[in-house]
């Protein structure tokens, strides 16, 4: 990539801009798949932004039916698909204006950490022009006052690598915690008090939506203050065809083992939920950060719970405190289940 100078600084040279408007929930998903497939050797960056209806899309690595309910989307009405990219269970609004960048497998970015790197400092700016204060972490998270606004994921797809993510600029998380597949009514209680907690949007932080054209707009402008030479465009015929080829993967509902989090799932970066049964009795943890941010058992008295809550996850303080409230016998064997069911870390 040729590197060049505005206003006597170096910059990174041509970015194709692109804009598809509202998208039905496949065409999203083809489109980025379709340009990815259709680009050649040499061509530029490439920025996809769109928006489009409601549907919930499943990660690369995982199976609709080890992850969602099928009779609550049926329910729902809301479709379900099978993404190319990596990452989790993601769930899609109007309201949410989503991107793709995609580079060629040739060019400088050869991480998606790379492409990453190289945008977010618009993307951050774009936030705190609205009033957001921002910040990247752990290489993939977007938080706001210490809450998730923004998320990526990445792959490599036909001929480039693709990294996508959200401007979540509103949304709510009720719907999408009915849709999850669930080992009970109380971890699904959780799922939603750990979203609220956890997640924000533009508009909860700032008490009204802006529109996706002006974020858009702001975005373009960020971008060529970093010295980017935008490149305004429409598909071309040979990537509308591309797109329209695209086969997206089937969601398989058959398969109800394999999630990505065994017997939970990932809140956000170092967040996480599981429960498990063992006959009647059951434990539900709730991990964050390296602590124990809530947990429940059928044998936990309440005093226990509150107890536990706040500990790191090798406290001696755990082992103490199963020891007096459950005695000897079962504290050792609540302490193993304990270790094998809480996550702390992605996987």
């Amino acid at each position: 990539m040729q590197l060049g100078t505005v206003s006597g600084k170096a910059h990174p040279g041509a970015l194709r801009f692109l804009y598809l408007g509202h998208l039905p929930a496949d065409s999203l998903h083809r489109s980025y798949a379709g340009l990815a497939e259709a680009r050649q050797a040499g061509d530029p960056p490439l920025l996809l932004l769109a928006t489009a209806d409601t549907h919930l899309t499943v990660g690369a690595a995982q199976t609709a039916g080890a992850e969602l309910d099928f009779d609550s989307c049926q329910r729902l009405q809301i479709p379900v698909i099978q993404r190319g990219l990596g990452g989790g269970t993601v769930w899609v609004e109007p309201a949410h204006l989503n991107y793709f960048l995609m580079a060629g497998l040739g060019s400088p970015f050869r991480r998606p950490q790379d492409l990453l790197n190289a945008f977010a400092p618009a993307f951050l700016s774009v936030h705190r022009h609205f009033g957001l204060d921002v910040q990247m972490v752990g290489g993939q998270d977007f938080t706001c006052a210490g809450r998730r606004i923004g998320s990526t994921g990445a792959a490599t797809l036909g001929r480039s690598l693709v990294l996508g993510g959200s401007f979540l600029l509103a949304g709510e998380w009720s719907t999408f915690t009915e849709a999850l597949a669930v080992p009970s009514p109380g971890f699904r209680v959780w799922v939603l008090e750990a979203l609220e907690q956890l997640m924000t949007t533009w508009d909860a932080e700032l008490g009204r939506t802006p529109a996706p054209g002006l974020v858009m707009e702001r975005l373009h402008q960020e971008l060529a203050e970093l010295g980017w030479e935008i490149v305004e465009s429409c598909p071309t015929e040979l990537e509308l065809e591309a797109m329209e080829a695209v086969e997206l993967e089937m969601p398989d509902w058959t398969a109800s083992a394999g999630r990505r989090v065994p017997c939970g799932i990932k809140v956000r970066l170092d967040s996480f939920l599981t429960e498990r049964r063992w006959g009647r009795n059951f434990l539900r943890i709730w991990t964050e950060n390296g602590c124990f941010r809530r947990i429940a058992g059928t044998v936990f008295p309440e005093e226990l719970e509150e107890a536990i809550a706040g500990l790191q996850k090798d406290s001696p303080m755990l082992d103490l405190l199963l020891e007096r409230y459950l005695g000897h016998g079962p504290a050792s064997l609540w302490r193993e289940r304990i270790r094998s069911l809480a996550v702390w870390t992605d996987i």
